[in-house]
């Protein structure tokens, strides 16, 4: 893009207000002007409250849904399939097999609306997603004061998805999304996902943390990020246009 010295940043804000101007015109299009909307682009009318074909519906209450593309039926090799094999453990499976087939999903709608896609493959930069970045609910141990005992106390972890799965523990079927770490000051081997506090605000020096599955009903919210000094802060959560 241009840059000038008079206007650093225009040439970026128009980029910017140009993609949500035609994310907010096709929005108000399919909700209001349906039938010419259909018949100027020659797409299907599409139905409110209607997925997709190939959609998995995790739960109707709240509504959490595996959206597709997806890839057909495959063993999981390697660490996918060890990290695997530890989730179903810890999830109390009586019979954790030495081999797991899986389907793979690379969307996720929340509850909440928001989109939660996963990392690209692509080199191309505009293909590259940009709601991979999760934040999870997660319970990290803390010792009161006096050391007597451990409380679990609730916290903000965060990660990449780089695709979800669907697999079936003891006839029930369970989503899990398989996510890498990020690293920050207080967890340095990005083990723990835990980030770091400056001011309040959450943050966090890179990615590139341990990998591994985490039940897709933990994930909270699709975030962004601002780079600042080093440092990924956790600016905002990416929300849903409204329709109304």
């Amino acid at each position: 893009m241009i840059r000038s010295r008079r206007f650093p940043y225009a040439a970026l804000t128009n980029a910017v207000s140009a993609k949500y101007t035609a994310e907010l015109v096709t929005t108000y299009a399919e909700g209001h002007l349906a039938q010419a909307w259909a018949d100027a682009t020659g797409k299907p009318i599409r139905r409110e409250n209607q997925d997709p074909v190939g959609t998995f519906s995790l739960s109707e209450e709240p509504k959490v849904h595996l959206l597709p593309p997806r890839q057909s039926v495959a063993a999981l090799i390697g660490q996918e399939l060890s990290h695997m094999q530890a989730v179903l453990a810890l999830e109390g499976a009586t019979v954790v097999p030495e081999k797991i087939f899986a389907k793979k999903y690379f969307r996720l709608r929340l509850a909440n609306g928001q989109i939660a896609g996963s990392v690209s493959s692509s080199k191309e930069l505009d293909d590259r997603r940009r709601d991979y970045l999760v934040r999870v609910r997660s319970h990290v141990r803390q010792a009161t004061r006096l050391g007597a005992r451990e409380l679990r106390v609730l916290t903000n972890v965060y990660g990449s998805v780089h695709h979800y799965v669907v697999v079936s523990i003891d006839g029930a079927l369970q989503a899990f999304a398989y996510l890498q770490c990020v690293r920050s000051s207080v967890d340095r081997r990005g083990a723990f996902w835990l980030p770091e506090k400056r001011r309040d605000t959450e943050c966090f020096s890179s990615l590139g943390g341990d990998m591994r599955y985490v039940n897709v009903e933990a994930i909270d919210a699709v975030v962004g990020t601002l780079f600042v000094r080093h440092r990924h802060v956790v600016l905002y959560t990416r929300q849903a246009f409204s329709t109304e």
